[in-house]
This record gives C-alpha cells, sequence and structure tokens, in this order.
C-alpha cells in the first residue's frame, strides 16, 4: 500500500476526517493522484458523500457492492432537490475512480462501482445558459455602481469573467503577476487544467477596470502599484478569493441588475462563449479561449444557447399568430 505524508501539498486533503486509518490513507494516495486543487477538492468531497452515506447504513466502504453503488445513486436522485443527471454522473466516476485506485492497489479484489448504474447525459447537454448580450450589459453597469471599497473589484471581477470567460477557479487563483504585456497588448496568463497555460488579450475597459481595482488596492496599503504583490483578486486582508466569494458576489450583482435566472460564475463563462458565437468566433478559437482539450466540450457551450434561439417553436408561433 502506498504511502503519503500527513499533509500534502497546500493541506486540502489532510482534511479526511475521522476515517479509519486505511481509508484515510487511501483517500490521501488517491486524490494526491491529481495535479489540480480543485479537481482533488471536488472528488474529496464526492468520496466523503459516499463515506458519510455508507456510515449512515452501518456499511464498510471496503465491503461494499454494485447493489450499494445503485443504492446510493437513487438516494443522491431522491429527495426534494436531486442531484443533476452530469453531477450525479460526475460523483458515480469519481467513487468508482477510487475504487479501481484501491484495486490496483491490491487493497481489494474488484472495483464494485464499475458497473454501477450511471445516468446517460447527452453529449450537448448543458444545465447552465449564459445571459444574453443586455443581460451581460445590465451585469457590467451594476458591477460598475457598486459603491464603496469592494466596487472596484467587483468592476473588475465582473468584466473579467465576462469578457475572457475563464473558469472561476482560474480567475482566483490568477496573481498580480500573472498581468503583462505582448505585441503591445495587455495580457493575463492564465493556468488551466492539468498546469496547461495560455495568455489572454485583457479588452481595454477589463485593463481599465483592473488597474482601477489595483490602483485602489495599493492606496489602501498606502504603497505604489507596482509594488503590489499576491493574488489577483483579493480580500482587505490580502487573502485570496475563493469560491463562495466569487458566488456571493456574482449573486449580489445579478440581483442588483434585476436579474431574475440564478446566475453563477459559470454562466458568466457561458456568457462569454455565446456572445463570441453569436459574434462570429470560430469553434477553434473559442476552444483555446476556453481552456478546453476538446472542441466537443466547446460545442456543449454553444448547442446550450442554440436549444432556446432555435427552438421551432417560434416558427410555429409566428404562423399560428
Amino acid at each position: 500500500m502506498t504511502t503519503v505524508p500527513e499533509r500534502i501539498i497546500d493541506g486540502t486533503i489532510a482534511a479526511a476526517g475521522d476515517l479509519p486509518p486505511l481509508l484515510d490513507r487511501l483517500k490521501k494516495a488517491w486524490l494526491v493522484s491529481f495535479t489540480s486543487p480543485h479537481t482533488r477538492a471536488a472528488y474529496g468531497t464526492d468520496l466523503d458523500q459516499w463515506f458519510a452515506f455508507c456510515a449512515a447504513h452501518d456499511l464498510n466502504p471496503l465491503q461494499a457492492a454494485r447493489v450499494h453503488g445503485d443504492a446510493f445513486a437513487r438516494w443522491l436522485d431522491a429527495g426534494p432537490a436531486p442531484t443533476a443527471p452530469r453531477t450525479l454522473a460526475r460523483k458515480l466516476s469519481a467513487i468508482s475512480s477510487w475504487y479501481g485506485y484501491a484495486t490496483e492497489e491490491g487493497v481489494l479484489p474488484a472495483n464494485p462501482f464499475a458497473r454501477v448504474r450511471r445516468p446517460k447525459v447527452e453529449r450537448f447537454q448543458s444545465e447552465t445558459v449564459g445571459l444574453t448580450e443586455d443581460e451581460a450589459r445590465a451585469m457590467v453597469a451594476a458591477a460598475d455602481a457598486v459603491p464603496g471599497p469592494t466596487g472596484p473589484r467587483t468592476a473588475a471581477f465582473i468584466r473579467l469573467m465576462i469578457e475572457l470567460g475563464p473558469r472561476v477557479s482560474e480567475a482566483l487563483a490568477a496573481t498580480i503577476a500573472d498581468l503583462g504585456h505582448q505585441r503591445g497588448h495587455r495580457t493575463l496568463r492564465i493556468v488551466g487544467k492539468g498546469q496547461k497555460t495560455r495568455v489572454r488579450n485583457l479588452p481595454p475597459a477589463t485593463a481599465a477596470a483592473v488597474d482601477a481595482y489595483l490602483e485602489s488596492r495599493a492606496a489602501a496599503a498606502g504603497i505604489p502599484v507596482a509594488q503590489l504583490t499576491g493574488p489577483l483578486f483579493a480580500t482587505a486582508s490580502g487573502r485570496a478569493l475563493d469560491r463562495t466569494d466569487a458566488y456571493r458576489l456574482v449573486i449580489r450583482v445579478a440581483k442588483a441588475a434585476g436579474l431574475e435566472a440564478k446566475v453563477t460564475p459559470h454562466s458568466l463563462r457561458h456568457t462569454f462563449a455565446t456572445v463570441a458565437s453569436d459574434r462570429g468566433a470560430s469553434v477553434k478559437q473559442l476552444q483555446h479561449a476556453l481552456g478546453h482539450a476538446s472542441s466537443a466540450t466547446t460545442d456543449i457551450y454553444i448547442h446550450a444557447r442554440d436549444q432556446l434561439e432555435r427552438d421551432p417553436s417560434q416558427l410555429v408561433a409566428a404562423v399560428i399568430g
């Protein structure tokens, strides 16, 4: 059995709870095989949910059978807020990956989750839909109007999310050192999945919003902008904004903009993709900008919009009057 240190990299793996030693070591060893801290966090949460289910039903995870995995899937799919199909498929895949790891390590003879039924997810199905151009403008206007010391940060964050479309994890991981200049353009270096980097062009309005935010931040710290270091988007104490901070920020701005639909940071990423597509960006251009390994993933973003915009119901309604 592979052994791993008690704390790995940023400490997120060490938070395994009160697991038996063998499960604790298996969880840590499996999670450290993933390079992305966000992947480790998501998969760790999925695995902890399975462990909680096992504890509630007096089941040793290392003695689980396929029927238990099927029961877990039905449990996630039941209740007042059933798990979305794509999320459910990810959770079952993550747990199966952990069991596959345990099998390869010789802890188990076979993977009990290998044949657990997973929901069918359409290739072009997406549970997130981007904003319209008017809604995107309303979001930016509402962000620009936020008063007080957090106003410049809010304006910069919303513009960057809509006009560049990064993953929220990428935006939150960006540092001031990632800002730069290339061939006369203001740029932002983004580190994506698999530590793959891409350099994006900062539009003038986004660059101006970022500059205004950094100037206000430097003034509050009593230092020149050139001496600022650390995360690009930070709290007053200097800590990098986290996912919860970003989610709450977007919700507040969407509410101020009068948007009725649920808006999340991921909605803003979809907004970038759909607006860019509408304005003539090719799938190849979007694939690079979004950091997708496959153009099939990019197609999902565009298809989600097309399902509504090109619904034949509009044709029939026009005839009926």
